[in-house]
């Protein structure tokens, strides 16, 4: 899966999120530590953060989680057929759901891949296209 994420200097996101510079430096320095480095990139040596470093992929699950819910109906349905796919418990996927924060960034890439993979399987109708009419 590709890297989509959004990206603003370290100085804009402290800004935007009225959180001091220090506390995302130090989130940095933590990451890299661990290896977790898609929430920040250096870009000509400057350090930018995602615009959403908190979730990163909170966006995009929730925009599959909706196609997927066109074909699915309900939310306990799709969690079924995920679940059958991906060998992810249903209550642990319905937790997912529920509380929508996917802070993991692993966690939110599974997620990502087997919501894809089921509009793929289950639609005639390409990913891009696929929307409520109102």
């Amino acid at each position: 899966m590709k890297n989509d994420l959004e990206y603003l200097p370290i100085e804009d996101v402290a800004r935007i999120n009225e959180i001091d510079i220090n506390s995302l430096r130090s989130l940095f320095t933590r990451n890299n530590t661990f290896g977790n480095t898609e929430r920040f990139k250096m870009i000509d040596n400057k350090l930018y953060v995602a615009v959403n470093y908190k979730y990163p992929y909170a966006d995009r699950v929730d925009d599959l989680r909706q196609k997927a819910l066109i074909i699915a109906k309900t939310e306990n349905n799709l969690c079924k057929e995920i679940s059958k796919m991906s060998g992810i418990k249903k209550t642990t996927l319905d937790k997912y759901f529920y509380r929508f924060t996917f802070k993991q960034i692993r966690q939110a890439k599974e997620i990502i891949k087997y919501l894809s993979l089921y509009i793929r399987r289950n639609s005639l109708i390409p990913e891009e296209e696929l929307n409520y009419d109102y």
